[in-house]
């Protein structure tokens, strides 16, 4: 497997690293602190106007059409400068699965508006008592007046305050723990029965707790086909999980150049600390496991990009890395800037809250090492 960025995924990180140094700073995720959303209507249409909604999706919707390492270039500069917007709930979790699974009628729909910037799309799908099992469902969705009806409740759902569709899982047939019988169907924000509960996560994302109450939905509302949305699921979450991974090596590695151009700028006993070598291991330390994250996160967007069978052995292998790799090296960082990385003060410290909330999105790392094991026969 030969991995190399081209001319054209160079340009275009430097487009996107421009953007975030011109739209965002840390001053600005200070005041979107308290914002119920997280993040800014504006910038996310300047992002659309971009093309960076459409980046994955085919020409024929509105989009680019691009391979998967457009996807990492994208996120990897997201996550070094912490650029809040929805785009991983919308554009990859989402838009993805309605461009998987969806009928022609709701890809014609939905992917256009998505790629405008006119439309936020979210999936809800882990429940309590399931930890990160997707095929853990207790929501249910009976046969009523030629339809159905949805009941039950979704936690931690990733950009949900915000999202004017909920892609929701629901048992139509089977027990709470099997993979048949699991159907993906679409839900409008204002629907009757649908219950929002804003949560917020440490870094200041929004998420919320959904609760379905006898929510009706018909044939057309499906996404894929019944019983059978096991499959699509966990092929659009190992690509949501490759996209958060390469935010985390973003994010690793501005706070490692933060880390060591503050150690080469704060003076003690006369001498940068930088000098003293204790400190330059710790450093040497954050940047070997940052590169062996990003070695791996690269494997796994290459296996996306050649659709290899090892694909899922490849994403599991990469956010177990990151997930403990990222809070390691963002602790590290904080103990090198001594009593002021803990300030609110000091942006160091909005790494080390984005990498406690990464290191259990889509999984943590005993979650990925276990799948990793089971792949292997172990």
């Amino acid at each position: 497997m030969d991995f190399e960025l081209t001319s054209e995924h160079l340009l275009f990180r430097e487009s996107v690293a421009s953007f975030v140094k011109k739209e965002h700073s840390f001053n600005r995720l200070r005041a979107l602190k308290d914002d119920p959303w997280g993040y800014s209507k504006d910038v996310w249409k300047k992002m659309a106007e971009l093309g960076w909604m459409g980046l994955i999706y085919p020409e024929e919707y509105g989009g680019l059409g691009l391979d998967f390492t457009f996807v990492m270039v994208l996120l990897e500069e997201f996550g070094r400068g912490l650029l809040p917007e929805p785009w991983i709930s919308t554009v990859l979790l989402g838009g993805n699965l309605v461009l998987a699974g969806g009928m022609e009628a709701q890809k014609e729909e939905i992917i256009p508006a998505i790629v405008a910037g006119d439309l936020f799309v979210t999936a809800a799908y882990l429940e309590d008592g399931g930890r990160y099992d997707l095929n853990f469902c207790a929501t249910s969705a009976r046969q009523k007046n030629g339809g159905f009806s949805l009941s039950g409740r979704k936690i931690f759902v990733l950009d949900g305050c915000s999202a004017d569709r909920f892609i929701v899982t629901a048992r139509t047939s089977g027990a709470t723990s099997d993979t048949d019988g699991l159907t993906l169907f679409i839900i409008p924000r204002g629907a009757s029965g649908v219950e929002i509960t804003p949560l917020k996560t440490m870094d200041g994302r929004n998420t919320c707790i959904l609760d379905l109450k006898d929510v009706s939905v018909s044939e057309s509302d499906i996404v894929g086909k019944k019983d059978s949305g096991y499959p699509l699921l966990a092929d659009i979450i190992d690509q949501a999980t490759t996209g958060v991974c390469a935010e985390m090596v973003g994010g690793m590695d501005a706070s490692l150049e933060m880390t060591v151009r503050y150690l080469s700028e704060r003076v003690q006993f006369g001498k940068p600390i930088g000098s003293f070598q204790a400190l330059q291991h710790k450093a040497a330390d954050m940047f070997i496991q940052k590169e062996l994250a990003s070695s791996v996160v690269c494997y796994a967007v290459a296996s996306i990009d050649e659709k290899t069978e090892e694909r899922t052995l490849a994403v599991s292998t990469a956010k177990a890395k990151c997930s403990s790799a990222y809070p390691e090296v963002t602790k590290t960082a904080i103990q090198l800037f001594g009593a002021m990385g803990f300030t609110n003060e000091a942006d160091i410290g909005f790494f080390l809250k984005r990498a406690k909330v990464t290191e259990v999105l889509f999984g943590d790392a005993d979650h990925h090492l276990a799948r990793v094991a089971a792949m292997k026969g172990y």
